[in-house]
């Protein structure tokens, strides 16, 4: 079966749409995709990550890149100080990212432990903040229900 819209499809075939808080979030770039929505009904994290096509199911670099992204961005947005597990709290996620000579902390490949996008390129951690600083906070200037729904779930998860 063919998925036209790569993580964004991985991620309503692994969840029931009605289940998302807002629809997904999907940004694309030159080596780096990524989805978010926040669910209404799980207050756990979920993502799904992979590095060159391989699946990383135990996260590793980018995966901690991209949740520190999201929580710096959300932050800055909205001119806050909220806790990162508020602002993670229901969250699911996917992050892909395309690395020159990719090292993994195990044989299986399940764990990227890459410090560098490439011999000659920034940080993993660099790239992936910067990639979701820009894109991320430029999609919720220019959604308003989106960054609305964001908001009162983080003001939810702070109450709770």
């Amino acid at each position: 079966m063919c998925k036209h819209n790569g993580l964004k499809d991985l991620l309503e075939d692994q969840n029931p749409v009605e289940d998302f808080l807002y629809p997904i979030i999907h940004l694309k770039g030159d080596d780096i995709e990524v989805a978010i929505t926040h669910s209404k009904t799980q207050y756990n994290e979920e993502y799904h990550s992979f590095v060159n096509g391989q699946h990383t199911t135990q996260g590793g670099t980018h995966l901690m890149a991209f949740r520190e992204a999201v929580v710096k961005t959300v932050n800055e947005h909205f001119d806050a100080n909220w806790d990162r597990k508020d602002i993670l709290a229901s969250i699911i996620g996917s992050i892909s990212v395309r690395v020159e000579e990719p090292v993994f902390e195990s044989q299986t490949k399940t764990k990227l432990g890459s410090v560098e996008m490439g011999p000659e390129g920034p940080t993993v951690r660099t790239y992936i903040v910067n990639f979701v600083k820009e894109q991320l906070d430029n999609f919720l200037h220019r959604n308003a229900e989106v960054k609305e729904a964001i908001k009162k779930r983080i003001l939810q998860s702070e109450r709770e």
